[in-house]
């Protein structure tokens, strides 16, 4: 089902600066600075002349975001993490996710303490806080998505709190190959932390074909058992 469609320009990528710029080449000698706000490592999809669609963006510094990357033909892994939260806020608002169906999004960055969470969900009778986690992480061998892809003391504090809270835990699987989504132990207090959660917890896989239209497949397995690092 497609969710949303959005212009974008196709380039090549080069190489990450920093945390959050890329640079990419758009052909016939244009090679720019473009904006990254997935802050996973992403080093299993941002190889050098990997193909990138990018999105325009209001920033005076940096005109594009990298927005997905190609994994096949026509078919790209969305990195982009705020594309990714408003389709999720979108799916559970049209009532596509059997696990949330009688919620509805209240509010967007919810405020816990010290901690904000992507969105605060309500069925009417309680609220409860969510938070989404890109899973672009793909094992190929058991086409598994997974999370994270580097160690997160951020990640790890907003699963724990949410667990305590009784929160929402949304996985976006955002890989067009991926059929199941696993926790990674490369953080593995992350994953023991997951192990045990205590709250609602769904993946669900999103992906971007390459016309920019974004694609949502629903909700995958989840799967919690032990595994093995990629590599």
């Amino acid at each position: 089902m497609v969710l949303a469609e959005f212009r974008v320009r196709r380039g090549r990528f080069l190489k990450r600066l920093n945390r959050f710029t890329a640079l990419v080449d758009f052909g016939n000698g244009e090679v720019e600075r473009s904006h990254l706000n997935n802050t996973g490592r992403l080093e299993d999809l941002l190889r050098e002349g990997v193909p990138v669609l990018c999105t325009p963006t209001r920033g005076k510094r940096l005109r594009t975001r990298i927005s997905a990357v190609e994994v096949e033909e026509n078919s790209y892994a969305l990195i982009d993490t705020h594309i990714q939260e408003n389709i999720v806020a979108l799916a559970i608002n049209g009532g596509l996710l059997p696990s949330l169906r009688d919620y509805k999004v209240l509010r967007r960055n919810p405020r816990y303490g010290k901690t904000v969470f992507d969105l605060l969900l309500s069925d009417g009778k309680a609220e409860r806080p969510a938070e989404i986690k890109s899973a672009v992480f793909y094992f190929p061998e058991d086409r598994a998505a997974r999370y994270p892809d580097t160690p997160s003391l951020r990640g790890r504090r907003h699963i724990k709190l949410l667990s305590e809270t009784g929160g929402v835990m949304i996985f976006v699987a955002a890989h067009p190959k991926a059929e199941t989504f696993k926790p990674s132990d490369v953080d593995g207090e992350i994953a023991r932390l997951l192990r045990t959660f205590r709250g609602p917890m769904t993946a669900v896989k999103v992906w971007m074909d390459g016309d920019g239209r974004v694609v949502l497949s629903g909700e995958i397995p989840v799967s919690l058992s032990q595994h093995h690092v990629k590599g």
